[in-house]
């Protein structure tokens, strides 16, 4: 018996390791110069937008869920907005998957989704379609706050190409249940996309993830 327990901690270190190893390996590159903080791959998680420039209600923000942004013949279109502005919810949680940003559909039903680049002065974007799906964009990646002296919330900020910093919440218009939506980059000549004036910088909080 022994013999056993003094071998026990040996074997235990050989399953251990496989694992630990998992757990260093480096993000893709397109989490570089995010720092060592930066991750590819979560699970599960929800986002929320905090004002970064205003005081906030909370330590996590405003939730952000799935809006709708039009459609076409075999295919919609959809972008982040805050849940207080569209309020519905048919993807309740999100997972990073080697930089793509993949909206988790309820009940766990596998529907095409793929993420879009993201260009400065639009959202971010996604594409759903039965017909031929496009391979998803490998830009996102997840930044833990990993600050010594502290300053942050403590949740992992999402970034997109490289950037935490630039996402914005910005009115889409000036009408009654006009939704907020999140814009990178945003500027005044945008088409009409959104309300320039009405928008202000946020950080995309990544709460409850695993």
């Amino acid at each position: 018996m022994i013999a056993f327990l003094t071998l026990l901690p040996f074997a235990l270190g050989a399953f251990a390791s496989p694992i630990a190893n998992l757990a260093r390996d480096e993000p893709g590159p397109w989490c570089n110069g995010l720092g060592p903080g930066a991750f590819d791959i979560a699970y599960n998680f929800t986002l929320d937008a905090y004002n970064s420039t205003l005081p906030n209600s909370n330590s996590t923000g405003a939730p952000v869920v799935i809006g709708q942004a039009g459609a076409v013949d075999g295919a919609s279109f959809k972008i982040f907005s805050t849940w207080a502005s569209y309020p519905y919810n048919d993807y309740p949680n999100f997972s990073l998957l080697s930089g793509a940003f993949h909206p988790n559909y309820e009940g766990g039903l596998d529907v095409g989704i793929s993420d879009s680049n993201v260009t400065a002065g639009n959202p971010p974007s996604f594409i759903v379609t039965s017909l031929d799906l496009p391979a998803p964009a490998q830009i996102y990646c997840g930044v833990a706050d990993t600050d010594p002296y502290g300053g942050g919330t403590g949740y992992p900020l999402l970034a997109v190409n490289g950037d935490t910093d630039s996402f914005a919440l910005c009115s889409a218009g000036d009408y009654y249940l006009a939704q907020t939506n999140v814009i990178y980059k945003p500027t005044a000549d945008n088409s009409g996309q959104y309300l320039f004036d009405s928008c202000y910088s946020v950080k995309l909080q990544m709460i409850g993830l695993y």
